[in-house]
């Protein structure tokens, strides 16, 4: 009989999105599944039986929880951890272990990934970190197999011990993913056309280097396409609508991208798809190919309308490349969600109101302006903790959706946040913008969506 594992998505009372090596609280009524724990279930399940178990999607209290894990009684349990909800994470941590005391504890996330022994130090509960979720080492952990294990910092003898990070540039693969046990009726997009939902992976990394970016430290490998393609049969079986690709920059490797989107079109799954892309990436041929194969919309990195700043933090994208890559969307009829940043170090007030210029005359779908954040691990947490703008605490808890953080003296934190409110007026309050989501409607979901979005932005973001 296989030993059980159990892999959760903590319980919170706000919906935290924990994956990626990132998390944040929702600022709207958007979830997705946990990439790191979906792809953890396809590498453990020939070896273990694994339960996943996502609390936080399902509401499910800290009590409820950890009853139905300890009625489980697993060999072990790897948990999602966000930096946003760290303190609370840790707490159900410590939680986990006073109940049942002879499991093994791992987890996966952010500040794990780039403060791993010092966490493991201020949390004694936790037994390992996972630095590479699509590698197959936690599975020689897990045995007790030590040698020649690597992308975990783990307990042994009383030490912890920092195996080497290790990423294959020649791709990896990994069975197919419990996607069945997740509720994926209760995921959902702003932006979305349909449930179910779920999320996959086809490449790890990224090949940019953006300083504000964690993503920009992790190697870049891709994902087999055969390997991509076993999985969306799959959850095409289960009757899945719609798939985000949550790569760091989907189709970044061109061969790659190209062999899957050929091999989508010509399988004809009927699901619709959304992906977080990279402007470079975009020429007409793939866009083409994008949308043939069930694209709807894309989620396209712009972060400001000043090239000094795009060249200051590393982009690797002009504005030329940006404004091509917003009208080929156009031109095919894919919806994009551009991405701001604001407050940036360096920046400057006529910066900024460049950066809500530049999102009006792209003509988004969606606009996410969000505050410069001093991520753990970033270029720009080194140098925030450097020249002594944020406080050099692992403890301390950032969250895109919270306040300013960075006190760089170039805009006063209050101004960033009042710069930021006026970017969400001046885009989302135009007429031409509301008559565009009315008459774009196609069906009730897209409707019902819309209509809660928008109340919700009224409620959280605009102070009118």
């Amino acid at each position: 009989m296989k030993k059980r594992v159990v892999l959760v998505n903590p319980p919170n009372e706000k919906t935290i999105l924990r994956d990626m090596y990132s998390s944040t609280i929702s600022k709207g009524l958007y979830n997705w599944p946990c990439t790191d724990l979906l792809v953890i279930s396809g590498v453990l399940k020939d070896e273990f039986d694994v339960t996943f178990l996502d609390a936080n999607t399902l509401r499910m209290s800290l009590g409820e929880t950890l009853e139905r894990i300890a009625v489980i009684d697993p060999l072990a349990v790897v948990c999602a951890i966000g930096n946003s909800v760290k303190n609370d994470d840790y707490d159900f941590i410590r939680r986990l272990r006073e109940r049942i005391q002879s499991i093994t504890i791992c987890g996966t996330g952010g500040i794990l990934f780039h403060n791993a022994e010092n966490e493991m130090r201020a949390l004694p509960e936790i037994d390992a970190c996972l630095l590479n979720f699509t590698s197959n080492d936690i599975v020689k952990f897990l045995k007790g197999e030590f040698s020649g294990m690597n992308n975990i910092v783990y307990r042994h003898n009383g030490e912890i011990v920092h195996a080497a990070v290790e990423t294959n540039p020649n791709g990896f693969s990994y069975p197919v993913p419990l996607h069945e046990q997740l509720p994926l009726h209760r995921y959902r997009l702003s932006h979305g056309k349909a449930k179910p939902l779920t999320s996959v992976l086809t490449s790890y990394g990224c090949p940019a280097t953006c300083r504000f970016c964690v993503a920009g430290k992790i190697s870049y490998s891709y994902r087999s396409p055969d390997n991509i393609i076993e999985e969306l049969d799959s959850i095409h079986r289960i009757g899945v609508k719609e798939v985000f690709f949550r790569d760091n920059a989907f189709c970044s490797s061109r061969n790659q991208g190209n062999e899957l989107l050929d091999r989508m079109i010509e399988r004809q799954y009927g699901f619709s798809w959304i992906a977080d892309v990279r402007a470079v990436t975009l020429d007409s041929e793939t866009v083409w190919k994008m949308k043939r194969s069930g694209c709807h919309a894309l989620h396209i990195g712009v972060e400001s309308g000043s090239p000094e700043i795009l060249r200051k933090y590393n982009k690797g994208a002009t504005l030329d490349h940006i404004r091509s890559a917003f009208a080929l969307c156009k031109e095919n009829g894919i919806k994009t969600v551009g991405y701001f940043i604001i407050g940036l170090p360096g920046e400057k007030t006529e910066d900024v109101m460049k950066t809500i210029d530049l999102s009006i005359e792209l003509d988004c779908d969606y606009a996410s302006f969000n505050i410069a954040l001093p991520i753990v691990g970033t270029t720009l947490w080194e140098e925030s903790v450097k020249m002594g703008w944020i406080d050099n605490n692992t403890d301390t808890i950032y969250d895109g959706s919270l306040n300013a953080q960075i006190n760089s003296g170039d805009i006063s934190n209050e101004e960033i946040s009042a710069l930021r409110d006026e970017a969400y007026k001046r885009f989302y309050l135009r007429p031409s913008y509301f008559l565009k989501k009315i008459t774009g409607i196609r069906n009730i979901y897209q409707f019902k969506m819309l209509v809660l979005e928008f109340i919700n932005m009224i409620r959280n973001k605009l102070s009118v």
